[in-house]
């Protein structure tokens, strides 16, 4: 897993694994924190296609249905300091290539050179 740590984009993991380890009754739900404190499923990691669905599945797959519900409302949802972190990130530098500029200006997105 590739993920851009900024002090925002951690700050999101560790409200993520908190939440889960208080909720937690059972030792896959405190593997599933220390997932989500790795930073699994902030919304700008690559490790799925959807990181914070993935949360909100293993979540209700795993009973932590009061965090699914969390994920669903938009709990852990990536802050406009997250976004600007992942803009300026490899990944999101890569992304922001293959844009037309014009693009690129509508989203806001700038290339770092």
């Amino acid at each position: 897993m590739s993920i851009a740590w900024g002090p925002h984009t951690k700050a999101a993991a560790d409200r993520q694994a908190a939440a889960i380890r208080e909720a937690a009754t059972e030792p896959r739900h405190r593997k599933l924190a220390a997932r989500a404190e790795a930073g699994e499923f902030t919304d700008y990691s690559d490790s799925h296609v959807c990181p914070i669905t993935e949360l909100h599945r293993l979540c209700r797959q795993y009973g932590l249905h009061g965090i699914a519900e969390r994920v669903a409302n938009g709990d852990f949802d990536a802050t406009a300091d997250e976004s600007d972190e992942w803009m300026k990130s490899a990944s999101g530098q890569e992304i922001a290539k293959e844009l037309l500029p014009a693009m690129r200006g509508v989203l806001g997105m700038k290339l770092n050179n």
